[in-house]
């Protein structure tokens, strides 16, 4: 970043906040490290490190190690496990390892490990009161960047004690930096977004000695989530996007402001980490569902940026282009699975494509450059009779084609198939919009969090998807609702009876081409639950790993989907897993539930 381009009087703000804000005051700076056992003897080479959630700055999920592949992963065995502290959840949470030492983040715990033997080494404590959902943190230049509700959190990697240069102690009040930075006459320096409600739940990217991060829980009514550029050592402010532009000085302002007629532009929020291309100097982002969810009476039109993947100068944060995957949502359908990148070859030509997926079961995929479709996605009309008062459902939603001018196969079921008549009865196409009188149902699994990968070997993208449906009826909310953390989205403005009879939800695996948007193979796996779904891995041994919520661990051949491997855990996986190599030996990690477990060759 340019001089030119920094939040101007930031370091004199970040002071003033640090000591000044209410209920907050030294308390953000605080950190407890507990040492354990000696961090692991490691080779001058044969390291092979995960340093980031999806492993690079595409999001690519692929690794490039290949000692475990088809001819051997049936050999895998269980080389060590560890159960987390109680009170710590990290079942959402994909660990990293840099030179042996393996790394977990979730709520106010930041936990190293040796990667060879699964012996605890350090241990640092964060502000319980500030902890949020984790999906792990952000390795770069010999720190560990962590997050604690509103606040991004720098460690050294080695020790566990905090960076003393970054922020305050080594606790950075980001987002109340940023909406300082862009909203200094409505947040003023004792005003404290964890009270509004604002959160980060997803590590950041980083690049070039900045961290890029969103903000998110669009059901707390706030306004917009926040993608924001902060200097990794110090913490200063580059520059700030709102996904939801409340005022003409936002980027954005112009196309947004009349999609969300004269309701609170809220919700928006960034819930999962965002990819960089280098090259065409791009960050990409996708963006979660408008508030409330359900009733959308008071923000009639499209609600532009929610549910929709958006591309910004890297250097500037100016919004170069966006596509929004679903309008107006009604149905909680958060455009969140992603962004991946990949390249792949059409007619001799190179394709630089990014894709993304939603609660929707539909896969949508961009030229990257410009955020034309690949192939055709097409406005279709959808259902708009509702009875909820004052609601005007939009028209139409874009759905994604294939190279052939039909539909693309849909990664999970999209509709509802019950063998009870009276239950089949209520169920309802896509996009139905829900009943304020009888409780409707609808599929509502999708992608949710599991990250895809792309592996370069076989030019496939690799997609997570859950088959599941709910039965629900909506409480209108209108607009009488103020920002704040008040879990709307799952306790205000519906009844929800998630688990329906003769319904058995289950897992999915997708491969699809991504040029000609066609499905390659599909895995149906076991599940116990209708809620969220792991991501999966690909490596050069021409395998997709893949968690089950039922326990089960899988190895798929990246190219036909054939089974090769199943491990069961002894609890459900709903984190995404990664791989690495120390002292030239591969492993395979995921954590079921609250048990981080290690494979590898005999």
């Amino acid at each position: 970043m340019t001089a030119g381009n920094r939040v101007q009087g930031l370091a004199a703000a970040l002071v003033a906040f640090a000591v000044g804000a209410a209920g907050a005051g030294r308390a953000e700076a605080q950190g407890r490290t507990t040492r354990g056992a000696a961090p692991p003897d490691v080779t001058a080479g044969g390291q092979t490190n995960w340093t980031s959630h999806n492993l690079d700055l595409a999001n690519r999920r692929y690794s490039p190690l290949d000692a475990i592949d088809t001819t051997n992963v049936g050999e895998l065995t269980g080389q060590w496990s560890v159960a987390a502290p109680a009170g710590v959840n990290i079942a959402q949470v994909t660990p990293l390892v840099v030179d042996g030492l393996l790394y977990v983040h979730a709520g106010a715990s930041v936990i190293a490990v040796n990667a060879v033997t699964g012996e605890s080494v350090w241990t640092l404590e964060l502000d319980a009161a500030r902890q949020s959902r984790s999906r792990g943190p952000t390795y770069a230049e010999g720190k560990i960047y962590a997050y604690n509700g509103p606040n991004l959190v720098a460690a050294d990697a080695r020790t566990g004690e905090l960076v003393e240069s970054f922020g305050d102690g080594g606790v950075l009040p980001v987002v109340a930096l940023a909406l300082r930075a862009k909203y200094p006459d409505v947040h003023p320096p004792g005003l404290d977004p964890h009270n509004i409600g604002y959160r980060i739940t997803s590590a950041p990217a980083y690049h070039d000695g900045t961290l890029y991060l969103g903000t998110s829980n669009s059901e707390n009514h706030i306004p917009g989530g926040l993608v924001i550029a902060t200097d990794a050592e110090t913490g200063a402010i580059d520059w700030v996007f709102n996904t939801i532009p409340q005022r003409p000085q936002d980027d954005g302002w112009e196309i947004a402001r009349d999609t969300w007629g004269g309701g609170r532009r809220a919700g928006g929020g960034v819930w999962t980490q965002p990819a960089i291309d280098l090259e065409l100097g791009l960050v990409y982002f996708n963006t979660g569902n408008p508030s409330p969810d359900y009733d959308g009476s008071a923000r009639p039109g499209a609600n532009l940026f929610t549910n929709a993947t958006i591309a910004l100068d890297l250097e500037t944060g100016a919004l170069r282009w966006h596509y929004q995957a679903i309008h107006h949502d009604l149905w909680d359908w958060d455009n969140i699975t992603g962004p991946v990148l990949f390249d792949v070859t059409r007619n001799g030509g190179t394709i630089r494509g990014v894709g993304a997926a939603g609660k929707n079961c539909l896969l949508y995929l961009w030229d990257r450059e410009t955020g034309e479709p690949i192939n055709p996605m097409v406005e279709t009309r959808v259902p708009t009779e509702t009875d909820v008062p004052g609601e005007v459902v939009y028209p139409t939603q874009p759905i994604p084609h294939n190279a052939r001018g039909v539909p693309m196969t849909p990664f999970c079921a999209t509709f509802v198939h019950l063998d009870d008549p009276a239950l089949q009865a209520q169920t309802r196409q896509m996009y139905t919009p829900y009943s304020i009188n009888e409780h409707l149902i609808v599929a509502h699994g999708g992608s949710s969090f599991g990250s895809p990968a792309f592996s370069p070997r076989t030019g496939l993208l690799y997609v997570t998807g859950k088959n599941a449906a709910v039965s629900m009826i909506v409480k209108p909310l209108g607009d009488s609702l103020e920002p704040g953390p008040h879990g709307l989205g799952h306790n205000g403005n519906f009844e929800e009876l998630s688990r329906i009879p003769a319904y058995t939800p289950t897992t999915t695996l997708t491969a699809y081409e991504p040029a000609s948007g066609e499905e390659v193979w599909q895995q149906v796996l076991p599940a116990l639950t209708p809620i969220g779904a792991s991501g999966n891995l690909a490596t050069a041994g021409d395998l997709v790993f893949q968690g089950a919520d039922d326990g089960r661990f899988y190895a798929f051949h990246a190219g036909t989907g054939e089974e090769l491997f199943r491990y069961d855990a002894p609890r459900p996986i709903r984190s995404s897993p990664m791989t690495y190599a120390v002292n030239g030996r591969q492993y395979v990690t995921v954590i079921a539930t609250d048990t981080i477990i290690t494979l590898g060759l005999p």
